[in-house]
């Protein structure tokens, strides 16, 4: 029998047995390497996690307490026990807050009528105030210089200072954010060392912010304490931000780089410092994502670890410990090499024979118990690759296999959290329903009846598969659920599956989206010979039951309420290229989405006038702009009179009223009439073509200028005549444009 014909798995248990045996001495030896190493690395772990411990206890110990200093101080000046009507006593306080912290190197208060004082470092043990009153004729400014014994050394005014604290980064920052604020790590603009400044904003009785009160903190201290800290023989511990910048390192001479120009000081990268083991290890760090791990550089191995610490400031910061492997291992090393000779050869048939082994046991049964943890997390696209011999494993695999074909076929009728809690939660799926706030967003393809009644079954199905495909995917990305396919239309609700507070804004950024990938759709059809389709998308929030319905032989997960039948209603207005939502979405949504409107058009079914607004972007995103509603109109020159028919109900009105069309396109025009028209009221445009014959374009009324008043119409498709007869009007104006 060949050895990889397929065999019973107790078979290699059993072989693997018998040759275990064979090497006991081996594995005696190098059960013994291993203990001596684990032992050396666990002490070297614990030396390192000691050493972090360390560091992040000190950091803490040095940030707080002038973090609560402002706190309190600023709570004083709130409750009125320091003000700056008794400037004195508020001087003595900030020299006295100032000398009880070390670390700090400035300590400053102002309010929001432009008052400022401060109290800075100075040579020796010297403290200078800066005060600045505002008055109606001016500012004055006062500094002062006071001794070790609070007696005043020197004091100058002046009235050309133009410092104006309430527009600094330190104060707009606390009073916006209401609480404590730190700045990101800067070069003090005397002294020129690394710091970092806190901010605590005064806020009085009513709520209101009258000020506040900062500290400036040098971080050469912890430099200073890294530098003697030891760590093996030659180890250092560092401290870094998450812009990747150097906030304390045992030598403070490489904490700040400078532009080549010299003109101005920045902190340095830790990818600039001069230590090849520190920029290694914080490359490899950066690149894999491990927190502990062992390198190589210059021919030597070191031990690394990077540690967060915690959130006591604004931005996250990060303890990096590297210390060279042979300070811990030194010792063993020796021995270790001595033993290795005298086992080499033991150990080398030993590695063999466990390889193959360990590849022929382990590898399956780890892809196995991978591939089923990735099945509990309902990952089962991506086919189970593996190639086994043994029969056990391989009548595993095709179960596994059976397995995922049956839940993709689940989660194709069921939403995937409901998938969820029935194969992993082990829940079985009942009847029933909550009261939910959600968004809900009807989407509907253009004339795509008209396309399917004109081409090939086949080009339908590949064009609406293409379709729902692509929108599909998009509604995923934010995190919306396909409720129903209703022919070329989707049904699909935000903020049902689980709690989204953001549902709203999902469901019209999802919608801009939407719009942006149809056109690129377009673009890719057009290449291919492919119909260009557009698409009109209604919004609407509120109130509805969702939840699984149906009966215990069929359930489908669905959503009903009044609000499902109102975003109906409201893509119904729209036309291709349109998102339409109701006041309920845009009041959610008004400060994040760039809208148009109101507009208002009756409901069917529905008891007032139904107001809603067009999506034309998203704020947050500037690129995502929706094209016009009607794209490329050119005014004509002259205007060009016409006659237009409304309908009534779905039958076109007998009266013919004058017109004049201002403004044409192949997808609209521009008109002004002497008869009011409704916000989405559709129309019919008799024109006259060259020869007199008459054309008759639809459309339907997507915006109005009510200064012109100037009423906007998007044209449906237009047969082929009219659409020439159009043509025929643009290209004759370009020419008469060209002539004048």
């Amino acid at each position: 029998m060949s050895l990889f014909n397929p065999r019973s798995f107790r078979v290699d248990i059993i072989s693997a047995f018998g040759l275990l045996l064979l090497v006991t001495f081996t594995v005696v030896l190098a059960y013994n390497y291993a203990t001596t190493s684990r032992m050396v690395l666990l002490l070297s772990d614990n030396i390192m996690d000691r050493t972090t411990d360390l560091v992040i206890e000190r950091t803490v110990a040095f940030l707080n307490p002038p973090a609560r200093m402002t706190e309190l101080t600023a709570k004083m000046v709130a409750a009125d026990l320091l003000s700056f009507r008794n400037l004195p006593r508020l001087e003595r306080y900030l020299i006295g807050s100032l000398r009880s912290l070390p670390q700090a190197s400035m300590f400053f208060l102002g309010d929001q009528r432009g008052n400022f004082l401060l109290a800075r470092r100075e040579d020796g043990d010297k403290v200078a105030t800066k005060h600045m009153r505002r008055t109606a004729k001016g500012t004055i400014t006062t500094w002062k210089v006071w001794s070790a014994d609070h007696k005043l050394l020197a004091s100058h005014s002046l009235t050309t200072d133009t410092y104006d604290h309430r527009s600094r980064f330190w104060y707009t920052t606390a009073a916006q954010n209401r609480q404590l604020s730190w700045s990101d790590l800067y070069i003090f603009y005397t002294g020129h060392e690394p710091g970092i400044s806190v901010a605590y904003p005064i806020i009085d009785n009513r709520g209101l912010v009258q000020g506040v009160v900062g500290c400036d903190l040098a971080l050469v201290q912890l430099s200073h304490f890294l530098r003697d800290l030891v760590i093996g023989k030659s180890g250092l511990a560092f401290i870094l931000n998450d812009k990747h910048e150097v906030v304390a390192f045992p030598d403070p001479a490489q904490l700040i780089a400078q532009h080549t120009d010299g003109a101005e000081i920045f902190p340095v990268q830790v990818a600039q410092l001069q230590n090849q083991a520190v920029v290694a290890a914080f490359r490899h760090y950066h690149r894999e994502g491990q927190e502990e791990f062992p390198f190589s550089v210059g021919g030597r191995r070191y031990l690394a670890s990077f540690t967060g610490m915690p959130a006591v400031i604004g931005t996250s910061w990060r303890v990096g410990v590297v210390v060279p492997e042979g300070d811990f291992t030194g010792a063993v090393t020796h021995l270790i090499r001595r033993v290795l000779i005298i086992c080499s050869i033991f150990l080398l048939l030993a590695m063999i024979v466990a390889v193959f082994l360990a590849r022929l046991i382990s590898k399956p049964v780890l892809q196995l118990a991978a591939e089923t943890d990735r099945i509990r997390r309902l990952q089962v696209d991506a086919p189970l690759e593996l190639d086994s011999h043994i029969t056990e494993i391989q009548v595993l695999t095709g179960a596994i296999e059976r397995m995922k074909s049956t839940l993709r076929s689940f989660m194709r009728f069921a939403p995937r959290q409901l998938v969820q809690e029935v194969v992993v939660g082990e829940k079985e799926l009942l009847l029933g329903g909550e009261r939910r706030e959600v968004t809900l967003l009807f989407s509907d393809l253009r004339s795509f009846t008209q396309f399917a009644e004109h081409n090939p079954p086949e080009d339908v199905v590949q064009v609406l598969n293409l379709h729902f495909d692509a929108m599909i995917r998009t509604i995923a990305d934010y995190q919306g659920y396909v409720v129903d396919f209703l022919g070329d239309s989707l049904f699909v609700v935000f903020g049902a599956l689980h709690d989204d507070p953001e549902h709203a804004l999902h469901a019209v950024s999802c919608a801009v989206a939407m719009q942006l990938q149809q056109e690129r759709l377009n673009q890719q059809w057009q290449s291919e010979s492919l119909p260009a389709l557009q698409m009109g998308i209604g919004i609407n929030s509120g109130s509805c039951v969702v939840g699984n319905m149906g009966s215990p032989q069929r359930i489908k997960y669905d959503v009903v309420g009044h609000a499902v039948n109102v975003a109906a209603r409201i893509e119904s207005l729209t036309v291709g290229g349109q998102v339409l939502i109701a006041t309920a979405t845009k009041e959610a949504v008004e400060e994040q989405v760039m809208l148009a409107g109101p507009f208002t058009a009756m409901g069917k079914g529905l008891e007032s006038p139904l107001q809603v607004w067009e999506v034309r972007g998203l704020r947050q995103v500037p690129d995502w702009i929706l094209p016009p509603t009607v794209p490329d109109l050119r005014p004509l020159q002259p205007p060009l009179d016409v006659h237009l028919r409304l309908f009534k109900g779905k039958q076109i009105a007998s009266d013919r009223h004058p017109a004049t069309l201002t403004k044409l396109a192949l997808a609209g025009a521009a008109l002004i009439t002497n008869i009011p028209l409704d916000d989405f009221a559709p129309l019919q445009i008799e024109l006259s073509g060259p020869a007199n014959e008459r054309f008759y374009l639809d459309g339907k009324i997507v915006g109005t200028n009510h200064d012109g008043p100037e009423y906007l119409i998007k044209f449906s498709p237009l047969s082929p005549a009219a659409q020439a007869a159009v043509a025929c009007l643009l290209a004759a104006q370009e020419e008469q444009a060209a002539t004048v």
